[in-house]
């Protein structure tokens, strides 16, 4: 990819596939990193090139400050995407927090006149036009009683989220995103043309079926709606059925072996 560093830093491209005909964008969960789609990278279809989003202040930049306002986070992630947007055609994927991150970075590029994705991918994400209000703030508490509402609102195990790692890798980068989301407000726009697929989980305690099947208003194009087994963070347990559904609704060959 023929763009500066800096850009790198913020588009990955763990295993480069430069005879791809599509870029896969991939934005993770609240407190996540662009490592969890490390399999993605392989596992897809050749044809396809996994690019995951890395945020500031996580993982390879946790050295840098995290972004706390969900306005300042799209307008430099847009600008950073821009050189590889414009490359070859591309769809977003987004779970959960990446869910509100994928579908306005579409708005935005719309927007500005950049080209728009060949689909979109929510997973995980509730339809935001049913969701105007903000999130009851969490971020401002102390870490415990910030944590158990954590594990309350996303059925996030309080084992994992009390462990020591947690705390010290894992703390920082979920309140910043954590926060960009409270600072998230919708504004009504018209449908996007470009179709989108949704993704649930059946014991998903934070989006329920009817919110996931909702992003059918905000498409003129072809819709689908998924469900699979699990609660919010299904991504890894259902990964396998997820690749055969991105595959599916791109129209794309399926990998030779699987």
């Amino acid at each position: 990819m023929r763009v500066p560093p800096v850009y790198r830093r913020w588009v990955t491209c763990p295993v480069p596939r430069p005879q791809a005909s599509l870029r896969l964008f991939c934005f993770h969960f609240a407190g996540g990193d662009a490592s969890i789609f490390r399999l993605w990278t392989t596992q897809l279809p050749a044809s396809v090139e996994v690019c995951p989003i890395e945020l500031p202040g996580r993982a390879t930049r946790r050295a840098e400050p995290p972004i706390t306002q969900f306005p300042e986070l799209l307008e430099k992630l847009a600008g950073m995407m821009l050189p590889f947007v414009k490359q070859l055609p591309f769809a977003l994927f987004g779970h959960s927090f990446g869910g509100i991150t994928a579908f306005e970075l579409a708005r935005w590029l719309r927007r500005n006149g950049g080209p728009m994705p060949t689909r979109l991918f929510l997973s995980a994400c509730p339809a935001l036009h049913l969701r105007q209000a903000p999130p009851s703030p969490i971020t401002h508490l102390p870490d415990t009683e910030f944590l158990e509402e954590v594990a309350t609102r996303f059925g996030t195990p309080r084992e994992v989220l009390t462990s020591d790692d947690v705390r010290d890798t894992v703390l920082p980068a979920l309140r910043a995103d954590l926060s960009v989301g409270e600072s998230y407000r919708y504004q009504p726009e018209p449908p996007l043309d470009v179709p989108i697929s949704s993704f649930g989980a059946l014991q998903d305690p934070e989006v329920s079926q009817q919110e996931a099947e909702a992003w059918q208003h905000q498409t003129t194009r072809d819709f689908r709606l998924r469900m699979f087994p699990g609660n919010h963070f299904f991504l890894s347990a259902e990964r396998i059925r997820l690749h055969k559904a991105i595959v599916e609704d791109l129209q794309l060959p399926a990998k030779k072996g699987g």
